[in-house]
């Protein structure tokens, strides 16, 4: 189903210099229109499925892998709230490249970005510093190890570059939630009835308002 087909119209009266009368109206699609998911739907952990971006796919192949059909690219979309494909959606190997290049130099890339913890854990296994925390470039943890009888200091930290801030950035978007193909009619009734106009007095049918 091609999104922009389910799109209810608007008959706007025509800004072209030359028209007959000032009853010449012209059809556009309302884009004030837009599709969402229920809200009931995501508060359930049964209706969406974990699914991730492999390689350069787009949104009209991950919709035909998942429900057979490329035109439900939008549904893909809205599911993970993406407005904006081309900075939301997980730029390709060459677009990435592109994107780095005119942004950095090869000095910024290499450069750091921020210092972050790497896990450190006692002689016995139990968690001290869990990973991924950011912290100063000269954090250090003091600690006293049962086994050992020692007090240990330590520095779990590692230098992340701007070069790999990026990467995990982008790779960051490809992990999203896909409404589960059961779930598709409900998504596509649902879209219809947001389309449709309720009666009022610019009200020519249900697609349809001037």
């Amino acid at each position: 189903m091609t999104y922009f087909r389910e799109v209810s119209d608007l008959l706007y009266q025509s800004q072209n210099p030359n028209r007959n009368s000032s009853y010449d109206y012209a059809r556009v699609k309302n884009l004030f229109r837009r599709a969402k998911i229920r809200d009931d739907f995501f508060q359930s952990a049964t209706v969406f499925t974990k699914y991730k971006i492999i390689g350069e796919e787009r949104p009209e192949q991950v919709a035909e892998k998942t429900y057979g059909s490329p035109t439900y690219d939008w549904l893909v979309l809205i599911s993970n709230n993406i407005l904006n494909v081309r900075t939301e959606w997980p730029l390709s190997d060459s677009e990435f490249t592109d994107y780095l290049e005119r942004k950095y130099t090869e000095a910024e890339l290499a450069s750091p970005h921020h210092y972050e913890t790497t896990p450190l854990s006692d002689s016995r296994g139990r968690l001290i510093v869990p990973a991924g925390k950011i912290v100063d470039s000269n954090f250090s943890v003091t600690y006293y190890d049962e086994r050992t009888n020692l007090t240990i200091t330590e520095t779990p930290v590692k230098l992340v570059s701007i070069y790999e801030y990026e990467i995990a950035q982008n790779d960051k978007k490809r992990n999203i939630y896909l409404l589960r193909p059961r779930f598709l009619q409900a998504a596509l009734d649902d879209l219809r009835t947001i389309m449709s106009y309720g009666f009022s007095s610019q009200y020519i049918n249900d697609n349809t308002k001037k």
